[in-house]
């Protein structure tokens, strides 16, 4: 786990050095206050700051031996991984379709439910995204093949 932890805050500080040196191309001051550039400017540092404080509690623990991914992080990149599927098969699935498909695969991935209740879920997910913003709220979702 301490490798993990190690990349893990080399990867925010890298991050947080970005958004410091992005935002400091951008105005801090406007003639009306605090610029563009104030506040992702102390967001990144703050994110820079955080980092830090794990890259050293990491370096400091004198425990070198440990797993690398714990069992709840595989289901965490299933899951990451569902999401990017997800999002990739929305244009041929339907938002509707697609996102329910997700939350039923997701509750049988995550919560090891019955095929029964994750597909009634699933369903109900569908029709409910298609009725509240579809039909009620009249807002325009990509629609698949189907139509949904």
């Amino acid at each position: 786990m301490r490798m993990a932890d190690l990349i893990g805050g080399v990867v925010v500080l890298l991050l947080g050095l970005a958004v410091v040196f992005f935002s400091s191309q951008l105005p801090y001051y406007s003639e009306y206050g605090p610029g563009p550039g104030f506040l992702p400017l102390w967001v990144g540092v703050v994110i820079v700051g955080c980092a830090m404080f794990v890259l050293v509690n990491v370096l400091r623990k004198h425990e070198k031996i440990g797993v690398f991914f714990k069992a709840r992080t595989k289901l965490g990149l299933r899951v990451l991984a569902m999401i990017f599927i997800t999002f990739l098969l929305l244009p041929l699935l339907g938002f509707s379709i697609g996102l329910g498909l997700f939350v039923g695969i997701t509750m049988r991935i995550m919560g090891r439910h019955h095929w029964a209740s994750c597909g009634l879920t699933s369903v109900v997910t569908a029709i409910c995204i298609h009725l509240i913003f579809i039909s009620w709220l009249t807002i325009p979702l990509p629609q698949g093949l189907i139509g949904w």
